[in-house]
């Protein structure tokens, strides 16, 4: 009797000693086993921000937003009927019959991937006789682009799958954190069949959704532009080109279009990465004559020419043992500086280079932001180059008086133009007008000026000699009848590879502002190596003239010249 008295009282010490051991001493260890097996915890999912582009009435576009598709998951070892299964899902969403039975015919495999990206009503109208067993649908949230390839090196895309896609290039990128939001969690208590228990604990932390982004972006003006260079790439091929459009007297970017371009649903068919890159900004050129206006501004500024202020023009200027010839190699004798804006005379911007000298030219350049980036608020932007003027050597700053031998971004170019259209006064170039986020707070980009480059006397000036250039240059086809046209062109020669002199391939710029007194917009054209057409006057003054007759109409914009 005894030792059975004995025999209890040993099992309840041990049992006890097991209840303070679990309990007790290592209570957190089993505490987290049973989290593991009886709790659920879940990461709840935040929506991306959409990205808007604007219209004139204040109206909003979706350039970027989220589509909920489904994806085709099958549990093959729940299906029982492999040949039927495969069959009709082959049949309904244009599968490979074998290539679904091989995987069906995984018998331990609890999940596996179909298809993704099925339209809902697809998969609705498959699912209204009855899911077949071992199949089903889950939801797919995707990034989506519903123009195409609209205004794609502004936006960028998604790249990446899943819970694990960022933003790649242009605004997804540069705004990644913003756009993404924050990821919300949810705990609780999940019974046997492994359901959550509604009356278990619970913690919940709801996700963030990311902030909608408005653009300054027109969109019926992107839509144009987009057309337009869509012709004009076609017909003078080349291997791409942009349409750059601003607004003068805010900085404001409207529209930017590029070729060849690429269609953000499926950047993946791209061979090339560099398409993916933003032009306007990521890449610098040797613009030409197009930069005739800025050495221009810079002698009158410095009262060392006036517009009516003439000098020979012998057609050629020596300089060591280099000659700088006009594009077409004809002198024109007596010519004024208006003259020499009209005809595109090299030998007229060389003589103001000389009569600035190379400090005063260098500084200028500066000035108008040739060297350095301009703020823009997208990424991956690159700062020109103007270093060949460190040296000192006087071939360089004469042809840098022309545009020849500095290279600069087409958005440098916009800015710089900009100065002038807006009487000496530059500003810096944006593209985000305002980010809302999840809770109604809204940040809201204003102007910024960044310096007076010129005085407005200056600038007026400049203006009037840029109207003459459309009327009475070989700028014509670029006016717009009923109105003050300011432009100049740029055929500048490409630079070979191995950066030894210059290729017979040639860039075509043009810049323009209208109405050229109280610019509401200013453009920027560019076409690389294009074919069959030697001048920028003949291939970028119609496709100018195009889009700014569109937007002096669809802004509604009355005649200034009467």
């Amino acid at each position: 009797m005894h030792y059975i008295l004995l025999f209890f009282l040993a099992a309840c010490l041990i049992l006890a000693g097991r209840l303070f051991q679990m309990s007790i001493v290592r209570h957190a260890q089993y505490a987290r086993l049973a989290s593991r097996q009886y709790g659920v915890s879940r990461a709840l999912s935040s929506e991306r921000g959409i990205i808007f582009a604007v219209d004139k009435q204040g109206g909003v576009v979706p350039l970027a937003l989220n589509k909920t598709y489904k994806s085709l998951i099958a549990s093959p070892r729940l299906i029982e009927d492999r040949e039927g299964t495969a069959a009709a899902v082959a049949e309904a969403f244009g599968l490979d019959r074998e290539e679904l039975l091989g995987k069906f015919s995984r018998n331990e495999d609890p999940y596996e991937v179909l298809a993704r990206r099925i339209e809902p009503e697809a998969a609705d109208a498959f699912a209204a006789g009855g899911l077949p067993v071992g199949i089903l649908f889950e939801d797919e949230a995707r990034r989506v682009y519903p123009h195409g390839r609209l205004a794609a090196n502004i936006l960028g895309f998604m790249g990446g799958a899943g819970e694990e896609a960022t933003g790649q290039y242009g605004l997804e990128r540069a705004l990644q954190d913003e756009l993404s939001g924050t990821k919300g969690m949810f705990q609780g208590v999940k019974d046997a069949s492994g359901f959550a228990i509604a009356l278990g604990r619970r913690i919940f932390h709801p996700p963030k959704n990311g902030s909608a982004v408005t653009l300054t972006i027109d969109y019926p003006i992107q839509q144009k532009s987009e057309e337009v260079l869509a012709r004009l790439h076609e017909k003078w091929g080349g291997t791409g080109g942009l349409i750059l459009v601003m607004e003068p007297a805010t900085g404001r970017i409207l529209a930017q279009a590029t070729a060849p371009g690429f269609d953000p649903n499926a950047y993946a068919k791209e061979k090339d990465f560099r398409v993916f890159l933003n032009p306007a900004i990521e890449a610098s050129y040797e613009f030409g004559s197009v930069l005739k206006p800025i050495t221009m501004a810079a002698g009158i500024e410095e009262k060392e020419v006036t517009p009516l202020s003439t000098y020979r023009d012998s057609g050629e200027v020596k300089i060591g043992g280099y000659t700088i010839r006009n594009f077409d190699g004809k002198a024109y004798e007596v010519q004024t500086m208006t003259n020499v804006l009209e005809k595109s005379l090299n030998t007229g911007l060389v003589h103001v280079a000389r009569l600035l000298g190379h400090e005063r030219q260098l500084a200028y350049l500066k000035k108008f932001g040739f060297g350095e980036k301009t703020g823009a608020d997208l990424p991956g932007e690159v700062a020109g180059n103007i270093s060949n003027l460190d040296a000192g050597r006087d071939i360089d700053f004469a042809t840098a008086s022309f545009g020849q031998g500095i290279a600069a971004t087409p958005l440098q170019l916009a800015v710089a133009m900009g100065a002038i259209a807006n009487d000496g006064v530059m500003m810096r170039p944006y593209v985000v007008e305002k980010i809302r986020d999840d809770s109604g707070n809204e940040v809201v980009r204003r102007p910024t000026a960044l310096r007076q480059v010129i005085t407005k006397e200056t600038a007026e000036a400049l203006q009037k000699m840029l109207i003459s250039a459309v009327r009475n240059g070989y700028e014509n086809r670029a006016g717009v009848k009923g109105y003050f046209v300011a432009g100049k062109t740029g055929t500048a020669q490409v630079p070979r590879r191995d950066n030894r002199g210059y290729s017979d391939a040639v860039t075509h710029t043009f810049a323009g502002f209208a109405p050229a007194f109280e610019p509401r917009f200013l453009i920027v054209l560019q076409l690389n190596e294009p074919r069959g057409n030697r001048f920028a006057a003949n291939t970028l003054t119609p496709p100018f003239h195009d889009l700014a007759e569109f937007i002096l109409n669809y802004y509604e914009i009355p005649p200034d010249e009467r």
